[in-house]
Order: structure tokens, then sequence, then C-alpha cells
């Protein structure tokens, strides 16, 4: 396999994880200077030097474009774009599956200070070369846990709610209840726990390593209601969605959406509108109904000139029914037949 030793502490860890760059590369990159150390984590050792693989290196090793992938991303690291060159190596190795890269990538979440993410590459490192890990490489990577260990610590979330997305900085870790502890790098860490339909649960704190954070989150039901209010004049009549609901003046809690507002009172014209309330809004709508205007007037001349009309007309047809000569009972006035005293 890789033929070295890794040794502990964070300078051996940059230095081991490294070799896996291309030969260039690992010669102008120096090993990044420790982080500081957690209060209670043990001293660093001083590192072992490792020995140079006997296998070919990545740089001949990779073809196609896990080869190109690799190349970029040494290019990156050298250039100090550790979250570039992050992006880089994964893609290679998901398109080649040496687990050589692996070693890549978790130098490359160590200089970002992922340390949870970190340990967990280095356990898939364990998964996937299964048998082509020698016994050394086993310890060694056994170590490089121990020493990562010092800055993560597990979070234990106890919910109320089963089936919640658990979310550490805004990325999801889990759903509630979890399976195991979730490790958190040190620092201030965002901690949400989110399920539709209920009020997120959110903390803000500070981890420090080697250690465990608890919490026991309990989610309630978002209620999607707000609250309107409604001032009328002394006599409207206030109707919400079809229902009385007060006189003059109405405040109350209504469900999120939209609702048909009607005021009347009488002699004034009635005031009608669609009201939008958003959850948790305080909203107010003010009333001033409008007099209704006088039906009389012009309407009412209008009716009298259309009635003495037809007096009229019905004086002339009439008239004309008795001229002489004019067979009155076989008269009629449109369809409607006329009998004046004769033959019916």
């Amino acid at each position: 396999m890789r033929g070295k030793h890794l040794g502990q502490g964070w300078r051996a860890v940059a230095a081991a994880l490294s070799v896996g760059l291309t030969a260039g590369v690992a010669a102008a990159q120096p090993a990044p200077a420790a982080p500081a150390r957690p209060a209670g984590a043990a001293a660093q050792p001083a590192p072992a030097a490792p020995v140079q693989p006997a296998e070919k290196p990545l740089s001949e090793s990779l073809t196609g474009m896990a080869k190109a992938e690799h190349g970029a991303g040494a290019a990156l690291f050298k250039d100090g774009d550790y979250a570039g060159a992050l992006a880089r190596f994964e893609r290679a190795y998901e398109l080649s599956r040496d687990h050589r890269l692996l070693w890549n990538v978790a130098l490359c979440q160590k200089n970002l200070r992922r340390y949870a993410k970190m340990l967990a590459t280095l356990r898939r490192m364990e998964d996937d070369a299964g048998a082509a890990l020698t016994a050394r490489d086993k310890q060694d990577i056994a170590e490089l846990i121990q020493a990562a260990e010092a800055y993560v610590s597990r979070l234990e979330i106890t919910a109320s709610e089963a089936g919640a997305t658990v979310f550490v900085d805004d990325e999801p870790v889990g759903t509630t209840p979890l399976a195991a502890p979730v490790p958190i790098d040190i620092g201030e860490r965002r901690i949400r726990v989110s399920k539709p339909g209920f009020v997120d649960f959110v903390r803000q704190e500070k981890v420090v390593g080697g250690g465990s954070v608890a919490l026991v989150a309990r989610l309630e039901r978002a209620v999607h209601r707000g609250r309107l209010l409604v001032a009328a004049g002394q006599d409207g009549l206030i109707a919400l969605d079809g229902k009385v609901v007060g006189k003059g003046r109405w405040e109350g809690s209504v469900p999120s959406g939209t609702h048909a507002l009607r005021v009347t009172a009488p002699g004034m014209t009635p005031y009608e509108v669609s009201v939008l309330v958003r959850d948790e809004e305080h909203r107010r709508i003010d009333v001033s109904l409008e007099r209704a205007q006088e039906r009389g007037g012009a309407n009412r001349w209008l009716w009298i000139g259309g009635g003495a009309a037809v007096f009229a007309g019905a004086l002339i047809a009439g008239a004309l029914l008795f001229e002489p000569g004019t067979p009155a009972e076989q008269g009629s006035l449109g369809t409607v037949p006329l009998g004046f005293g004769g033959r019916r």
C-alpha cells in the first residue's frame, strides 16, 4: 500500500496527508502550522518523518478526467485555495475511486478547519480501502483520528417530533431521532431543528473540542394566523366572510389568507373589499361609508312620463276603436283580444 508511517500530531498529519499530492506540489507546499490546542487537549508529540510511497504517484496512475481533476486540485492547493482544491479532489475520487485521493480530501478539510468532515473522510478511507490497507496504515489512520478528536464534539439532540431535520450551520446532518451523536467542529455553531408545520428550534452554541453538546428541541406547531381590526362608523354593521362579527368596531384573530369584508349601514352605500392577512400580521382597516344616492328626481319623472305616454296611447287607441265603421268587437291591442260589450 503506502508503506510509510504517518506519526501523531497535526504537523505529522499535514505531512502525511500531503503525500497524496503531486511531487511538485508536495515539495512546494510547507506543512501548515498546527491549530491552537484546545484547553485540556493532550500535547502534540514531535512528528515522525514519513517514508515516500513505493507505488506510482497519483499524477501518473490516474487517467482521463480523474487525472485532470487531480491536477487542477493540486494547482489550487498550491495557491492556497483549499475549498477549490477540495471540490476537485472529491470529483477525482468519484471518477477513479482511488482511495489515495481521500488523503488529499482530508488534508484540504484539515486546512479549512472542518475537522468533523476530516474524521468522516478518514473513516470512509478505512471502509473503501479495505484489504489494501496494511496493519501500519490502519494504525496511522487510527492515530490521525485520535488527534482530530480533540477538535470535535458530539451533538446529541432529543426532539419532541420525529422526522425533523437537524442542521448545523445550515447544513443538514441527520433526521430525528438521530441514530448516533453527530460530530461537530469547535467554535460558534448554529444548530437548527426544522419540520414542516412547526416553528424552527434554533440555538447558537459555543462548542469546545473533545466533549458533547446535548440539546432538547421542543417543536411547537406553527400557527398561521394574524389579527384584523375594522373601524367603521357607529352604525356600521361589520361582516367577515359572510358572517356578522360586530358593529362600529371589531378586532379579532383570523386565519392567514384572504377574507371578504363587508360593512353596511342604513342609508349608506355598502363597503366591500378583500383583505389579505399574513402570518402574525396586525392589520387595521378604517371604513368611511358614503351616503347612498337619492332614488327620485329623474327616475321618478321618467316613470311618470312613461305612465303618461302609456295613458295617452290608450286614449288614442280607444278613439280609433270607436270611430264610425270600425268593428269594435274585433279590435285588439297586441295579441290580447278586447271586447266592448259585443260578441265574445
